[in-house]
């Protein structure tokens, strides 16, 4: 652009260059034919002059000898100016005939003055003087003549001239008058031109940067050229950039938000400062399952809106380190939508935002974690009272069972009355109660080490189910006098692998189960069994009843030791049974079913990659 703005004021100044010289010369020359024309006139008038001068002469030599003859001086004076006029003549420039003529004229006036001289001066007779005076005279009117014709052509070369002076000034002033006009109308050309560029390229640009702030980057300019060209170049490889840049943005938001969306833990964004501190900016979905609410309900709400009081009570302190660039570790309360109350671990710092402060907040629910730490709690404390236990049993046994069979030789060598032999069946019957709680009490607190084998589970539970059907053919636990039940027992025992496990273990345990179910059936019920093998190297049995079940919160309780529903119970048997698992590396869980009953469901590694140990 920049080029050709240059190239076309260069052509029009050199067109207005040439024209002001051409006008120039034009003016010139036609200042030099008006010159000449004046200078024509000039020595128009002069020979006019000259004529009249030479008119004068002869009129002086007419009146010669009259009553109205001029005196000698005036005379002299007449034939002196006329000599100064043809002289004069000479002063101009002429061509070679006009001088030509005015050198004959000069010599012909010469003669005219000689004559007159002689007319003048000659005092003889009269005829001489006459004679004399007709010669001056013919001379002068021969004088007049060739003045005239000297003037006549001059009339027509002056008016030749004049009337080319008069078309020169015409074309002059008709050039000028184009110069004029066509001047500034080929600069507006040129201008029209290089703005109509200008503009357009201007447009384009402008089109394209409205097009690119409303977020079009693929828009590309064309058809540009010299610096415009450049320039939307360079502005699209800006676009290219920006759009590399927005893509890359782009997937970093996506990577990002995806991570935000994915993580397990609880993710706040919370506002730090001004009126709606703790006001919840975003947060993840993780953090909305954790508490019962959806993202949507969490936006417009506030952290302290989740918390509970207790924990509110530390929140000043906790945003203040905050806002002092700590970066704070805290374990609070935080209250779900139903109402319910559960541990929070909190991690959160500052993130400044554009110009904005705010809270990252991580939540962690450690419910399970403060269960564990609470189960391995009360499991320490149980360890302590199974070995003080296991310590009073083996105190208590020995005396126990000399107490026992102190009781049972009195029966056999007294002889007692009927009363009294029920008094001493009952105290044995209890004796032998004692010793069994005393044998759970061992088994519980120090369970014999595992041995581990290959075993055939479907094998095993068969077993424990021959020993539980014996069970109904003797009296229940209600009493001789009430009639066995009829349950029954539903297998479906899949095709599984052997396992590494130990075999008299898991028979107490299936065994302890169907107990359980037995008992939990009133007189009429099923027991269901299955087995399973799962794909990432476990196996799973399950053992289900249809009995009376458990309520909600024993269901919590039931793997604890000394709870139990019988009247006559212990408390020990699950409790041994989740202990016996899992020194087998496996899981127990128990489940209230929709129909009645509970199912319980254990999960046993089919390889044993450690062994444990009491």
């Amino acid at each position: 652009m920049k080029r050709k703005i240059f190239i076309g004021f260069a052509i029009l100044t050199t067109l207005l260059i040439a024209g002001g010289l051409y006008i120039t010369r034009s003016i010139d020359d036609v200042i030099w034919k008006l010159e000449t024309i004046i200078t024509l006139h000039q020595v128009e008038i002069l020979r006019k002059n000259l004529l009249t001068d030479v008119k004068a002469v002869q009129q002086d030599l007419l009146l010669k000898d009259s009553p109205h003859a001029t005196t000698v001086d005036t005379f002299v004076k007449h034939g002196e100016k006329m000599r100064q006029e043809v002289e004069g003549c000479f002063d101009c420039h002429h061509d070679d005939p006009a001088d030509s003529q005015l050198v004959a004229l000069h010599e012909e006036i010469h003669l005219y003055q000689e004559a007159l001289s002689r007319v003048y001066t000659t005092r003889a007779n009269a005829a001489r003087v006459y004679g004399e005076k007709q010669i001056a005279f013919h001379i002068g009117q021969q004088i007049i003549q060739e003045i005239d014709d000297i003037i006549e052509l001059s009339s027509e070369t002056l008016s030749d001239k004049t009337e080319i002076a008069k078309n020169s000034i015409a074309k002059t002033k008709q050039l000028m008058t184009v110069l004029v006009i066509a001047g500034p109308a080929f600069g507006l050309v040129i201008a029209l031109f290089f703005i109509r560029d200008f503009t357009s390229s201007v447009e384009a640009l402008l089109d394209t940067t409205r097009k690119l702030k409303t977020g079009d980057l693929e828009h590309k300019i064309e058809g540009l050229e010299d610096e415009f060209g450049e320039l939307g170049e360079s502005i699209n490889e800006m676009a290219r950039s920006l759009m590399e840049m927005f893509r890359t943005l782009e997937e970093n938001q996506k990577r990002y938000r995806m991570l935000f969306e994915s993580a397990g833990d609880a993710i706040f964004m919370l506002e730090a400062e001004g009126e709606n501190v703790g006001r919840i900016v975003s947060a993840n979905r993780a953090a909305a399952v954790m508490h019962g609410y959806s993202v949507e309900e969490l936006a417009g709400m506030r952290i302290q809106d989740l918390e509970t009081p207790e924990s509110a009570a530390g929140r000043a302190e906790r945003i203040d380190r905050i806002l002092r660039g700590e970066w704070i570790d805290a374990e609070v309360s935080h209250r779900k939508k139903d109402g319910s109350v559960f541990p929070v671990e909190i991690s959160a710092g500052m993130l400044e935002f554009e110009d904005q402060k705010y809270i990252l907040a991580f939540d962690k629910d450690i419910t399970e974690r403060k269960q564990t730490e609470e189960a391995l709690q009360r499991t320490e404390q149980l360890v302590v009272v199974g070995e003080m236990a296991a310590g009073l049993a083996h105190e208590i046994k020995n005396p126990l069972a000399g107490i026992k069979l102190s009781i049972e030789i009195l029966s056999a060598e007294l002889n007692l009355a009927r009363d009294d032999a029920e008094l001493f069946e009952r105290i044995v019957a209890e004796i032998n109660r004692i010793e069994t709680l005393l044998k759970n009490l061992l088994s519980y607190a120090k369970p014999p080490v595992p041995q581990f084998t290959p075993i055939d589970v479907n094998r095993i539970i068969e077993a424990a189910i021959k020993a539980a059907k014996y069970s109904l053919k003797g009296p229940g636990e209600e009493g001789p006098s009430r009639p066995p039940k009829a349950i029954e027992f539903v297998k479906d025992l899949n095709d599984i692998p052997l396992i590494v496990a130990d075999a008299a273990q898991l028979q107490q345990v299936i065994l302890n189960l169907l107990l359980n179910a037995v008992h939990a059936v009133h007189d009429r019920g099923t027991i269901r069994l299955a087995t399973s093998a799962k794909v990432d190297g476990w196996i799973q049995i399950v053992v289900s009843d249809n009995g009376k079940g458990i309520i909600e919160s024993g269901l919590e309780k039931i793997f604890l030791p000394f709870f139990t529903t019988k009247p006559k119970g212990t408390g020990l048997g699950l409790s041994i049974c989740k202990r016996l698992i899992e020194q087998q590396n496996g899981t127990i869980e128990a489940a209230r079913n929709p129909e009645g009953g509970l199912t319980f469901t254990i999960h046993l590694p089919i390889e044993q990659a450690s062994e444990v140990s009491a």
